[in-house]
């Protein structure tokens, strides 16, 4: 078994009932108790014997919120011998696993992927905020939510960025990119224009849900469906829903950097949780 080596360190009670969790994931184990938990990977309702089979975690950082017991992780697994974006979110009761929620992604390089980049996980997540620049639990949500509100209304100027943020969608930077420059895109996209250009897509950002507020941090965790419509100006195959977590570190009142690990799936899937 490789150590998992996290950023954060193993600081909570959540934290290390995760660990164990991801430990009997790579020895192939049904986790204590998981038989009365609710499963799913990739938005798919699972049982233990139908899950991925994972061989290793080689970077991963976790987060956890004791006020909701839940616990969220992101970083990479690697299974068959790939690297894959991989993201969860544990709910707890009592210290037994309730809900296990996955994205076990098959995006791994291409235009929204790079993968292997996220072996090398942004220590800026792991960073305490200075108290008189947190936020508070509300706030971190509020703010956090300004960008699927953009996102949905394809207009950036309802997100609240940072001067200095960035965007990565399972490890691969999208915003500031010479790359995607020559590509068809032919744009240095901010997060601001990278939500405009989604207009034609006409998105739905739905069943927003926010299991980690960490104020401490200033980390937001966000899973979420968005729907993308298909549009043949942007001569682009990837519509469908887009099954997202997201991790926003917020300072300042303000994103200040943005990870997403995603899979897309069915246009119109309905939601497992």
């Amino acid at each position: 078994m490789h150590a998992i080596e996290l950023e954060t360190g193993v600081s909570s009670e959540l934290q290390a009932v995760a660990l164990r969790f991801l430990g009997d994931r790579i020895a192939a184990r049904e986790p204590e108790g998981i038989g009365l938990a609710r499963w799913s990977e990739n938005n798919r309702p699972v049982t233990p014997a139908a899950v991925t089979r994972i061989d290793d975690f080689p970077a991963l950082q976790l987060f956890d919120d004791p006020v909701q017991s839940q616990v969220a992780a992101f970083g990479l697994a690697e299974a068959a011998g790939m690297l894959r974006p991989y993201a969860l979110r544990l709910k707890t009761e009592a210290g037994r696993i309730t809900e296990v929620e996955e994205i076990v992604s098959t995006a791994c390089q291409g235009h929204f992927a790079d993968a292997p980049r996220l072996l090398k996980p942004d220590v800026l997540y792991a960073a305490p905020v200075p108290a008189h620049r947190a936020a508070d639990r509300e706030q971190l949500q509020a703010v956090a939510d300004s960008y699927w509100t953009a996102l949905q209304e394809s207009d950036g100027s309802l997100a609240r960025f940072a001067y200095r943020c960035d965007r990565y969608d399972n490890g691969k930077k999208i915003t500031n990119n010479l790359s995607i420059l020559l590509s068809e895109d032919a744009a240095v996209h901010t997060p601001a224009s990278c939500l405009n250009a989604t207009r034609p897509a006409r998105p739905v950002a739905r069943n927003r849900r926010y299991p980690v507020l960490d104020t401490r941090l200033g980390v937001a965790v966000s899973f979420v469906l968005v729907d993308f419509h298909p549009a043949p100006s942007l001569n682009r195959p990837d519509c469908g829903t887009f099954y997202m977590a997201a991790l926003f570190k917020i300072t300042d009142g303000e994103i200040r950097s943005l990870d997403e690990i995603r899979e897309i799936i069915p246009l119109g899937s309905q939601q497992s949780w």
